[in-house]
């Protein structure tokens, strides 16, 4: 018996087990209401931190989701900093602050009557290293780039990517429009594959772009390649071309998306054979995530033109 009919037979066995039913009562799982902290951080950018009570799914649609007396403190690099706050939809609550800086340590104390009150920090990254790159295009026709950075090799970095697109359309002779958008990712990337070499890379979605994810761990030799697809392409397009955004992580916002690409990308659990809950949280006695970043983009970059 060969190595592929093994791991069919393991793929069928798996299958097989899918019918197992394992019953529990959700009114006794001893959760309690608790807050919910989501805030992105991004280097010299206005902040906006949102907060929210949670509840167990059987108090749902039937529990008072009001913060009642909320008090909340942010602190940079342990001194107190002026926050104001307004309210926004689900009876949640948006802390506003001004821009940070790289290398800006943050916590955030939140609490609110009835519920415990909960603590959460998180550092900004400095930016996204000097780079090169290169681009080309690999057997299946799909765009590819092959970045090369320099990695600092004293510390613990991770990184992200997404490709925003410009394409110039001419709908009449005189007449021409840009329409900016998101590269897509190339077909099947992430589905079950026995070649050990095929293309799989950590994507999440980050807002409305799809972010590629590594830690400097991941790529020894400090390179990373990015294989896309350039949407909307057409016989009227006249010009097309690309912007690379180029993100530094806090280890908390890295663990963050990466269980995001968790939830959206493992097979085994629609099967029966891995946990279905998938979630990441930096926040003491609540849930939900605060973390931070840098950006910095690149020049645009031509990629056709008629």
């Amino acid at each position: 018996m060969n190595a592929l009919h093994k791991i069919c037979l393991f793929l069928l066995g798996i299958v097989s087990l899918t019918g197992c039913r394992y019953s529990f009562d959700i009114e006794d799982n001893g959760l309690k209401p608790c807050l919910c902290i989501k805030g992105y951080i991004c280097a010299d950018s206005l902040t906006n931190i949102e907060v929210y009570k949670a509840v167990p799914v059987q108090f749902a649609g039937k529990a008072d989701m009001d913060l009642v007396s909320p008090a909340y403190s942010l602190k940079r690099n342990g001194e107190e900093v002026e926050v104001s706050s307004n309210g926004i939809d689900n009876y949640g609550i948006s802390l506003k602050s001004e821009g940070f800086k790289e290398g800006d340590n943050l916590e955030l104390t939140f609490s609110a009557d009835g519920l415990e009150t909960v603590v959460t920090s998180t550092t900004i990254p400095d930016h996204f290293p000097e780079y090169t790159y290169k681009m080309y295009n690999d057997e299946d026709g799909n765009n590819c780039i092959l970045l090369d950075y320099k990695d600092d090799k004293d510390s613990e970095d991770y990184y992200g990517v997404s490709i925003e697109t410009r394409r110039t359309i001419q709908s009449h002779p005189n007449t021409s429009f840009v329409i900016y958008g998101s590269a897509l990712l190339p077909y099947a990337h992430n589905d079950l594959s026995l070649d050990q070499f095929a293309y799989a890379p950590v994507v999440s979605h980050f807002g409305n772009d799809a972010i590629y994810l590594w830690a400097d761990d991941d790529h020894k030799d400090d390179t990373y390649e990015i294989k896309y697809v350039m949407s909307g392409m057409s016989s009227q397009t006249t010009e097309a071309a690309i912007r690379l955004h180029l993100f530094k992580l806090s280890k908390e916002m890295y663990n963050h998306l990466y269980a995001e690409y968790d939830s959206s990308y493992n097979p085994f659990s629609y099967i029966g054979f891995s946990s279905p809950s998938f979630a990441y949280c930096n926040v003491m006695k609540g849930c939900g995530y605060f973390c931070a970043y840098s950006k910095k983009h690149s020049e645009w970059i031509t990629i056709y033109k008629k």
